[in-house]
């Protein structure tokens, strides 16, 4: 028996079957993946109409025959489905046969913008994510025996006890040691540096700020590590946080894409061409500037179908050079929240802003650790930034190019900060929209 045939034991999940079986649908052509998933879909939507309200009413309506479904056309007879409709039609989601459903749990997911959905999820949707997580583990070259540095999440709220325990012996049971990222007291980078000294780690996992962070502070001490891989999540990893976690940890980076309300959606493998959608877990639909839609094909307690997340991605047709042919995430765009409002009525995204920075080198002149912009109004904006003393000169290029973008009447303030805090939900944003 092993590691995750035990963890499924004790957890009553079923990790260990799932993983040996995406492990071969990796591989699958384009055609027996539609067919593995087309499969799911039928299993799902008569779980619908046997169970679910809000969709028995849509199944009905339009007269859905679901033994007959020959293609993923059946999904646009059903509507667009967002948070504030599952929170204004809670009860139609909840499955007559929930008693049945095996390891039925309900959470809270907030996401970037604290909008907070109480979801349900399956020992199944649980099973099926962290099997796709083992598999990325493959890709990175990681196993069960593997020695991982958490530096992610912990510094809102902290849990009560049993809670704590919990986390304890997970983290036991995966080899894991655990920090908080986001206390930047000197002791606490103390305690991360020893930690590091006294181990051989595989694997880092963490937010790419927080990460980006910690590695401009070892550079400034001229520390540097070797640890074989790094993985993000949560927040954007950027072309630059790559180069500098090489640098300093020699370590190849592998991105990663997921959401609370479906768990994971996309993974890196060695080849670094793009994420790999699990398509064995979901279908996904790209609207108009580039929204994701995405029907989870996993979770029973809470069925998903078309719901919009409020994320976007841009997809490339290549298929990468692994060998594997699923969809391909070139580029995770972030939310829709993540724009400035410009005077033309045109939007501005978060990543022009990093660009900037990088581009005109005062990231790299001034030491930069942290930046955020809040709009204010139309025209006035807030330029947060931790780094050392902007010079006039800085402010000047930086107040140039945004007037461009935004337009000529836009009032900026500068404000050198000590840090910069985190969301309610305990990610960074690197903008905030106050207009919208």
């Amino acid at each position: 028996m092993n590691k995750i045939q035990l963890i499924d034991i004790l957890t009553g999940k079923n990790v260990w079957p799932l993983y040996k079986l995406y492990s071969e649908t990796q591989w699958y052509s384009k055609s027996q993946m539609r067919a593995f998933q087309l499969e799911k879909l039928k299993k799902l939507l008569l779980h619908c109409k046997e169970n679910i309200p809000y969709y028995q009413d849509i199944i009905e309506r339009n007269k859905i025959n679901i033994e007959s479904i020959q293609s993923f056309d059946v999904l646009h007879l059903f509507p667009i489905l967002t948070k504030e409709i599952l929170k204004d039609n809670y009860k139609e989601f909840i499955p007559k046969n929930i008693k049945s459903i095996k390891g039925v749990k309900t959470s809270q997911t907030g996401g970037t913008t604290g909008n907070i959905l109480l979801k349900r999820t399956d020992s199944n949707v649980r099973s099926s994510t962290w099997a796709t997580y083992t598999r990325f583990h493959d890709w990175i070259g990681i196993n069960s025996k593997s020695k991982v540095l958490s530096l992610m999440g912990g510094h809102i709220i902290k849990h009560n006890k049993i809670h704590q325990i919990k986390i304890s012996i997970d983290n036991y049971l995966n080899n894991i040691i655990s920090h908080d990222p986001y206390d930047k007291s000197d002791k606490n980078i103390e305690r991360i540096i020893k930690t590091l000294n006294n181990n051989k780690f595989d694997l880092i996992r963490a937010y790419s700020q927080s990460l980006f962070f910690l590695a401009n502070v070892f550079k400034s001490r001229g520390l540097k590590f070797d640890i074989p891989a790094i993985t993000t999540t949560a927040e954007p990893l950027m072309h630059e946080h790559r180069i500098l976690f090489e640098e300093i940890f020699g370590a190849q980076s592998f991105d990663q894409y997921g959401c609370g309300e479906i768990g994971g959606i996309a993974y890196e493998c060695d080849h670094h061409q793009g994420l790999h959608v699990a398509e064995e877990r979901v279908i996904i639909e790209v609207k108009d500037r580039h929204d994701l839609i995405i029907t989870d094909l996993d979770n029973y307690a809470m069925p998903f179908i078309r719901y919009w997340n409020a994320d976007q991605a841009v997809f490339t047709q290549k298929t990468c050079t692994c060998g594997r042919e699923s969809m391909m995430v070139e580029k995770i765009m972030g939310r829709t929240c993540d724009y400035m409002s410009c005077s033309d009525g045109k939007q501005l995204h978060w990543a022009f802003f990093w660009h900037l920075l990088f581009d005109t080198k005062i990231a790299i002149n001034r030491n930069m650790k942290k930046f955020q912009v809040l709009q204010k109004s139309q025209n006035e904006i807030d330029f947060r930034i931790v780094s050392d003393q902007l010079s006039e000169e800085d402010k000047i290029t930086i107040s140039h190019h945004l007037k461009i973008k935004m337009g000529p009447d836009l009032k900026i303030k500068f404000i050198q900060e000590d840090d910069i805090e985190n969301a309610i939900s305990g990610k960074f944003r690197p903008v905030i929209n106050n207009t919208i």
